[in-house]
């Protein structure tokens, strides 16, 4: 292969021009297997459907598709907003530990699978500014392409028609503006090289090499007669013509963790994703349903994560740090806090109504200004409520160990959820997390270490709970000889 010849996408140089991806195989043996068979270089991920390590009990696509010989190119697909591909691609560099090449797509329908061009372009100039080489999923208009090249994009990827609809090139003057605008010298031989023609079928047969590895059992064919009964399976066939995309596995928010097999395809109805608590909720008093009905319109706020961000300025009266305190119980200890720091503000989360019910009439009682209570998931919060730098602390107090080894995928502390809180501190916020079970302390501690986001100042365990105040809980387990573990990182 000539200099001519070789692929530069980033100042990373590849002798195979062919991306592929990982979906459609029966285990983790043949999707290794089968990409080797393919030649590829380049091995594109959904970071939302394939475990790269966030689920470390779960088989990981990195130990057959190591870094080291492919070049693995995380990206977004099933994100339909700027905010979670930006999300996506900052949670791979953790996993990749600091590798930047990515691949941008923000859909803006899921029967066409079309990009959002005016999403796309928000999320590109997030992602550019914050040091990623973007590679991005575009429609085939000329102009949106030129200004993502402008924006500094090392790869613009117009499509040719629907995602996986077999209809080929549908546009080629569009397709061929493109590259001429790219400023390439000898657009006609380059549209040669790149496959511009005008046959329908001509994006068919890219993958069909990978393809044929999956549908033969590398035999010669058969004697005439014996057929599929001793494996022969035939060549690989085209992509079936559609009228609309047909994605490779369902797209949208799925479950976390695992890598989705062709066979699995399931829907957010059959598989509910992993969540940090179970609702154990008994009967509420009169005082609490009376708070839930009467004060939470005054001290709590109404929040669905279709809504999106939260806007920090209708919160509260008045701008301040912003504090957010996840499980608060019955509230003893987030009220104390609020009372006693008056220039800070406090949102606490929660989503059993008892000690909502609970916390609204202290907050009624002791005439507490700077705290707000929300009824809801804290994971849903951070990830599509929360925006990036934007707290000054995160409290968490006592979550639930989950001390059983099988259950300990539904901790709220993982690698990823910390990424997730890095991102959303501010330089220099803490998270003050505490615990009284000595195993998950040291999980936390250990995971704390390990992220590059977060610094330790005290190297270990804190001295002291700092302006913790102790609860009546606490004060029992105490008494019955369980040590109290605080742990307090920084923003770095």
């Amino acid at each position: 292969m000539t200099d001519q010849d070789t692929l530069t996408i980033a100042g990373r140089h590849f002798q195979s021009r062919l991306l592929v991806g990982t979906g459609k195989y029966r285990d983790m043996a043949e999707t290794g297997e089968a990409i080797r068979a393919s030649g590829a270089q380049i091995v594109t991920v959904a970071i939302r459907r394939t475990n790269i390590g966030q689920n470390a009990d779960e088989e990981n696509l990195l130990d057959v598709i190591p870094p080291s010989e492919f070049t693995i190119l995380p990206n977004t697909a099933g994100c339909y907003t700027a905010d979670d591909a930006v999300r996506v691609c900052r949670l791979a560099r953790e996993l990749l530990d600091g590798h930047n090449l990515v691949k941008l797509e923000v859909l803006g329908d899921q029967k066409t699978l079309y990009p959002d061009v005016p999403a796309t372009l928000e999320a590109a100039g997030k992602l550019v500014a914050d040091g990623f080489d973007v590679m991005v999923y575009t429609s085939d208009d000329p102009i949106a392409a030129k200004r993502l090249e402008e924006m500094g994009c090392v790869a613009v990827m117009p499509l040719a028609s629907p995602i996986g609809s077999g209809l080929g090139i549908q546009n080629r003057y569009n397709l061929m503006t493109i590259i001429e605008n790219a400023g390439c010298a000898d657009h006609r031989r380059c549209r040669r090289r790149h496959g511009v023609r005008c046959r329908g079928g001509d994006g068919a047969g890219l993958r069909r090499r990978a393809d044929e590895y999956r549908h033969r059992c590398r035999k010669e064919p058969p004697p005439h007669g014996i057929g599929d009964a001793q494996g022969y399976r035939g060549r690989a066939r085209g992509v079936p013509r559609r009228p609309h995309a047909h994605a490779p596995v369902c797209v949208g928010q799925l479950p976390a963790g695992g890598h989705l097999l062709a066979r699995r395809r399931v829907s957010e109805r059959t598989r509910r994703p992993i969540r940090s608590f179970v609702r154990r909720e008994g009967r509420l008093t009169t005082g609490q349903q009376r708070a839930l009905d009467e004060l939470y319109p005054l001290y709590g706020i109404d929040w669905t994560p279709s809504e999106g961000l939260l806007d920090r300025s209708t919160l509260f009266d008045r701008p301040a740090p912003l504090v957010l305190d996840i499980g608060f119980g019955d509230g003893e200890a987030l009220a104390a806090m609020a009372s006693a720091h008056p220039g800070r503000n406090y949102l606490g989360v929660e989503v059993y109504r008892a000690g909502t019910g609970r916390l609204l009439r202290r907050i009624e009682a002791e005439g507490i200004t700077n705290l707000k209570v929300l009824l809801a998931d804290a994971s849903e919060l951070l990830h599509q409520g929360i925006p990036s730098a934007s707290l000054a602390g995160l409290q968490l107090f006592f979550p639930d160990p989950w001390p059983k080894k099988r259950h300990h995928k539904r901790r709220m502390v993982q690698a990823p959820w910390l990424a997730i809180v890095a991102d959303r501190l501010q330089p220099g916020g803490f998270l003050h997390m505490a615990t009284d079970w000595a195993e998950y302390a040291d999980w936390m501690l250990a995971l704390g270490d390990a992220d590059r986001h977060l610094e330790n100042p005290y190297g270990g365990y804190a001295p002291d709970a700092g302006d913790r105040p102790q609860t009546r809980f606490e004060r029992r387990g105490m008494r019955k000889g369980h040590a109290v573990f605080d742990l307090i990182l920084r923003r770095i």
